[in-house]
Parts: structure tokens; sequence; C-alpha cells
């Protein structure tokens, strides 16, 4: 379905933002020039996102700040101009563009999501975020944050599609047992049915005895082939020994419960400045160690910063 895109008066939505006055989520631009990429940079940084009235500048209705039209150049020309600041931020943003009130003083109304990549910067580097009613920048320890929070979800993703495909496989596998211990039971029973005959025909021992070996080199040979299976199914869709992975998630929380009682030990954790010794059966490699005191500070920081609604929406 197309939305439409241009309007010949003024929308419900931007008479409701005109009257709000400038905040967390609005901001008025008097004409194109005051668009800087900076603007679209602290929306698209923001948990919510926000909104660009291009054509409309402040005053004072006697009470509050409100919004008043002027209008401004709607033209082709000057849509390119607003992609190319939005293409030219890092990573590049995407937003909605509006025209309204065309038959009268017509205007720009730009939407701009919460970024799905961000921390999002200008061309030259600045990283701002929309707080408060203005544009802040944003600290080192708040990009960090983003970042940290970024890649949570993305590993949380992955980690529910790897778990997912993991059960799968095992499910096969499974069936694959099944299957096997079936033709197994089947082989005994005739087996024990061929021992029953036996007891009543001992002049036919010999060839009986020879029958009883075939099936249970048969069995023999089946089993060997079902454990090669069940290698070949582990090995190719690379599924980890579950016992040593156990062994490793019992590593996390006992670093888990340090950095609850040594802050400092924390901090360097997520900077990933710490690692110990293991000395069991399982010979961690130092990608391993690294991995698990990676997690395991990721865990107590989600933990400490639990997501709120708007978060798991996205």
């Amino acid at each position: 379905m197309k939305i439409k895109q241009t309007f010949k008066t003024i929308t419900k939505i931007t008479k409701e933002l005109l009257e709000s006055g400038e905040n967390e989520k609005v901001d008025y631009k008097r004409d194109l020039k005051g668009l800087k990429s900076e603007d679209l940079v602290a929306f698209a940084n923001s948990d919510i996102g926000g909104i660009i009235l291009i054509g409309v500048d402040e005053k004072s209705n006697g009470k509050t700040q409100i919004g008043e039209i002027y209008g401004c150049d709607t033209s082709d020309k000057s849509r390119l101009v607003i992609m190319s600041k939005a293409l030219a931020c890092i990573p590049p943003i995407s937003l909605s563009i509006y025209v309204e009130n065309t038959d009268d003083k017509p205007i720009f109304r730009l939407e701009i999501p919460s970024g799905i990549q961000k921390p999002h910067c200008t061309s030259s580097g600045t990283y701002k975020i929309r707080k408060d009613g203005r544009n802040a920048v944003l600290t080192p320890n708040e990009i960090l944050e983003i970042y940290l929070v970024k890649e949570a979800k993305k590993f949380n993703k992955q980690f529910k599609k790897a778990t997912k495909h993991l059960v799968d496989n095992i499910d096969n596998i499974t069936s694959t047992i099944d299957f096997m211990e079936s033709n197994i039971s089947s082989k005994v029973e005739n087996i024990s049915s061929l021992l029953d005959w036996t007891e009543m025909s001992a002049s036919d021992t010999k060839s009986t005895v020879d029958t009883i070996d075939s099936y249970v080199k048969i069995i023999l040979k089946e089993q060997r082939d079902t454990e090669s299976r069940v290698k070949s199914l582990i090995e190719h869709h690379e599924i980890k020994d579950p016992v040593r992975l156990h062994y490793m998630s019992e590593i996390a929380s006992n670093l888990v419960e340090q950095y609850e009682k040594d802050e400092e030990l924390f901090q360097k954790a997520m900077k990933g400045e710490i690692s110990f010794e293991d000395d069991s059966k399982w010979n961690l490699t130092d990608e391993d160690k690294k991995l698990i005191v990676k997690r395991s500070a990721e865990y107590l920081y989600e933990k400490r910063n639990p997501k709120t609604e708007s978060d798991e929406e996205e």
C-alpha cells in the first residue's frame, strides 16, 4: 500500500505538533538552511526518534511557545538536499518526508525513527542525541552504552536462532537413535525366536548358529553405521558437547557472583581486561575464556539495566 506524502492542508498530527511547541520529540526549522546533519543524528540516536517541521518557527501565544507556519521551498531539489544530509550520516539515516499545506504556505514534515544501527554520527564524526528539548553531545560513556545494548540485542537474537537450530538438530538425532533402537529390538526378537526354535530342533543346531551369527554381525554393523551417522550429524551441525557448555556456564555464573562483589572487577570485565586459569579436562582455549568473560559481564549489565517495553517492541 502506497502512503500519501503530499497534503493540501495541515494534517491533524502536524496541528498537534504546532500546538505542543519544541520538545524532546519535536524541532522547528524556519527554512531548509537551518537543517543540519546533527539534527537528524540527534533524533536517530534517541530511543523514540522524532519529527522536524521545516518552514515553521517558534512564537509565544502569551502562555507558551508554539509553532508558527512561514512556509519553505518544497521542490524536488529541496527533497534531495534533505536526503543527501541523511545519507551522509554514519551509518546513513532512514527518514520519511511529507509535504503539507501546499495550497497556502507549504512545509516539510520529517519523521526520523530511532535508528536500528545506532549510534549515528555526522560525516565529521559528531555524535549527538535529542534530550530535554535540545540536541546534546553524546559522552564516550553514553556511546559505549549504546554499543553494548546494540551488541547485547544482536547476541540475544543470534542465540535464540542458534538455540532453535540446535533443538531441531537434536530432534533429528533423537529420531535416528530411536530408529536404531527399534531396528536392534527387532533383530533381538528375531534372535529370540531362533533360540526358541533351536530348542525344538536340536538336529539343525549348526544351521541355526550360523543364522544367529549372521544376525549378530548385521546388528553390530548397523550399530557402527548408526554411531557414524550420529557423529557425522553432530560434526556437520557443529553441535557442542552439552556437558562442556554446562561447565563453561558454571564458570560464567561464578564470575557474575564475583562481579557483584567487586565493581572494579566488573568494569575490567566489560573492557575484556581479565582472564582466569583453567586446569580442567576441557582445556578451554583463550577464545573460550574471552567469550565466558564477555557473556558473564553482558549478563550482569543487562540485569542492572533491564529492557523497557519500547526496547522489546523494537
